[in-house]
C-alpha cells in the first residue's frame, strides 16, 4: 500500500500528519477493532474523567479556584475571617496599642490587612499551611511587617523522625518565618470531588463546543482498509492531531465517521452537578444553601444564629489556629494574646441592641454612656439610669 496524506489540514500540520493510507484492500474481511469506541478526550485533546480523578499530585490553585462552588466556598471562609480585624490583649485582658504599628494591623506594606489575612486563609484552606516571612522587627523585638509567601513555591520539608513507639512529622523552626497550620488539612489533599467538578463542567463546554462524547470509524463496506493495528493506530494519531488543532478532517473512501450524540437528560447532568457540588459542601463546611444547592431539611435559624454557627464550625478552626500562633512568644510577649474581633459581624439590628442595652443598664452591668460610646455618642456624664426629678 502507498502511504499518502489524505486529511484536508493546514500547513502546520502537514509534518504531523504526512503518511496515511489511500488504497484500500479488497481481500480482507472485516475485524472486530471498529467495534471499539474511542475516547473523545483522545481524539480532541481534551480532558477525560481518567485525566483528573486519577490523576496523580494534587491539583493546582488556579484549576482549583476554577470550579465555581471552589471559589465560592473560598470567598465565604477566606473572606469572612479576613474582614475580622486582630487585637492584642494585655495580661489584664484589655486590649493594647502598645505593638502598633504591628504584625497585626499592618502585616505587608502597601496591602489592606484584610487582603493578607484573607489569602493566608486561603493557603490554609487550599494546601493547609500559610507561610509569613518576617521583614522588619521592631523595638520589642517581636515581628511587626512580613510577607506572605506562595504555598505553592515554598521549599521547606518537614523531617520524619522515627521513635520506638512510631513516628512523627515534625516541621523545622526557620528563624524569620512564622507557619500558620491549618487544622483540617489541605483542601487540595482531598481533591477528587474538585476533579469530579472539572470533569463535569469540560464535559458541559464540550457538549456547548459541539464536541460529541463518544465517536469512532467503522468500515463502510465489507472489507477492513487497514493492514493491521499499527495502521490503525497511525491513522488516529493523524486524526487526533487536526482535531486538537480544531481543524476540519477528511473522512476517506473505505471509512465511516460514527458520532453519539447527547440525550437531553446526559446534556443537563444536572444531578451529578449537584452531587459534586455537594461534595464540596461537605469538605468545605458550608450550608450548601451557599453554595446555590437546595436541601429539603434544615433548621431554622435567623441571621445572627446563622453567622455564630458559621463562626463556630466553619470559621473557628481557622481562627483558633491563627489566634494561636499569633500568641506566641516569638509573635507577642509572653502572657500577651491576639485574637480576631467578631462583635461588628454579630452586631445586633438596632431595635434588639437597644433592648439589649436596655436590660444591660437595668441589671447595672452597663452604664449609659458605656452604651453611647459603643455607638460614637458623646457621654451624657451620668452613671445610673434613674431619670433626674424634674422641678416646676
Amino acid at each position: 500500500i502507498t502511504p499518502v496524506g489524505f486529511l484536508r489540514r493546514t500547513s502546520a500540520l502537514a509534518a504531523a500528519v504526512d503518511t496515511l493510507p489511500l488504497e484500500v484492500p479488497t481481500a480482507r474481511v472485516r475485524t472486530a477493532r471498529f467495534s471499539v469506541d474511542i475516547d473523545s478526550g483522545v481524539l480532541y485533546g481534551t480532558p477525560t474523567l481518567d485525566d483528573y480523578i486519577f490523576k496523580t499530585g494534587r491539583l493546582t490553585r488556579a484549576e482549583a479556584l476554577r470550579v465555581p462552588a471552589v471559589k465560592r466556598a473560598r470567598d465565604l471562609i477566606c473572606g469572612g475571617i479576613g474582614q475580622f480585624p486582630i487585637r492584642v490583649y494585655d495580661p489584664t485582658g484589655k486590649v493594647t496599642t502598645t505593638f502598633a504599628p504591628n504584625l497585626f494591623q499592618q502585616p505587608e506594606a502597601g496591602t489592606a490587612p484584610s487582603v493578607t489575612w484573607t489569602r493566608a486563609v486561603e493557603d490554609m484552606l487550599l494546601f493547609g499551611r500559610a507561610w509569613i516571612r518576617v521583614t522588619a522587627v521592631g523595638w520589642h523585638g517581636r515581628p511587626v511587617q512580613g510577607i506572605l509567601l506562595d504555598a505553592e513555591t515554598v521549599t521547606v520539608q518537614p523531617q520524619i523522625l522515627t521513635f520506638p513507639e512510631g513516628t512523627a512529622t515534625v516541621w523545622p523552626d526557620l528563624p524569620g518565618i512564622i507557619r500558620l497550620d491549618s487544622p483540617n488539612g489541605g483542601l487540595l489533599d482531598a481533591s477528587r470531588a474538585i476533579k469530579a467538578c472539572i470533569a463535569l463542567e469540560r464535559a458541559t463546554l464540550n457538549a456547548v463546543d459541539g464536541t460529541p462524547p463518544v465517536d469512532f470509524f467503522t468500515p463502510s463496506g465489507d472489507d477492513d482498509p487497514f493492514e493491521d493495528d499499527a495502521e490503525v493506530a497511525d491513522f488516529l494519531d493523524g486524526w487526533a492531531t487536526v482535531r486538537k488543532a480544531r481543524a476540519t478532517g477528511f473522512v476517506p473512501a473505505g471509512l465511516k465517521y460514527e458520532a453519539a450524540g447527547w440525550d437531553p437528560d446526559k446534556l443537563q447532568l444536572s444531578d451529578v452537578r449537584k452531587d459534586a457540588v455537594l461534595e464540596v459542601a461537605r469538605l468545605t463546611g458550608i450550608d450548601p444553601e451557599e453554595l446555590s444547592v437546595s436541601t429539603t431539611s434544615r433548621s431554622y435559624f435567623n441571621g445572627q444564629d446563622r453567622r455564630r454557627s458559621r463562626i463556630e464550625d466553619v470559621y473557628g478552626p481557622y481562627m483558633t489556629a491563627i489566634e494561636g500562633r499569633l500568641s506566641m512568644p516569638d509573635v507577642t510577649p509572653l502572657g500577651y494574646t491576639a485574637a480576631f474581633d467578631t462583635a461588628n459581624y454579630l452586631r445586633l439590628d438596632d431595635l434588639a441592641a437597644a433592648q439589649a442595652d436596655g436590660a444591660l443598664i437595668t441589671a447595672k452591668v452597663l452604664t449609659p454612656d458605656e452604651a453611647r460610646a459603643k455607638r460614637g455618642l458623646e457621654p451624657l456624664g451620668e452613671t445610673t439610669d434613674q431619670p433626674k426629678e424634674i422641678t416646676a
